[in-house]
């Protein structure tokens, strides 16, 4: 009897739970995954749409102020750009073509852009922790 193939989708959560994993900070604010304080999760970069959305290509690791801080703004607002820009600095790559078509779109509304500053300074803060 032939084995079963695994779908795109059990092979994509699949490596969602690796890239979990090996994932130890959130890679906004460097805040320490199994530290008591606040939660680290997985953040879908532009959502979940699109073939394949769970890839590791449209995920990073943030704690859940950075998250709110994404999606409700306030004092620890995030652009789409910040988030692209700390996803690079902790995987070294992002892929802006497969993200733009996740949207089906050509490109994204935003490139890489500097952190606040309240992101830098926790960032040292939380680098030896």
């Amino acid at each position: 009897m032939a084995k079963a193939r695994r779908s795109d989708k059990e092979t994509a959560l699949q490596m969602l739970g690796v890239y979990a994993e090996q994932s130890v900070r959130c890679a906004v604010c460097y805040w320490r995954k199994y530290r008591p304080g606040r939660d680290c999760h997985l953040h879908h970069i532009v959502g979940r749409r699109g073939k394949n959305p769970h890839h590791h290509r449209n995920i990073v690791m943030v704690c859940d102020l950075c998250h709110l801080g994404y999606h409700s703004g306030g004092q620890r607002s995030l652009t789409l750009g910040q988030i692209l820009q700390a996803k690079l600095e902790e995987d070294g790559e992002i892929d802006i073509t497969f993200l733009a078509g996740l949207c089906g779109k050509v490109g994204l509304r935003d490139d890489p852009s500097a952190l606040p500053a309240w992101a830098t300074d926790e960032r040292i803060c939380n680098a030896g922790k």
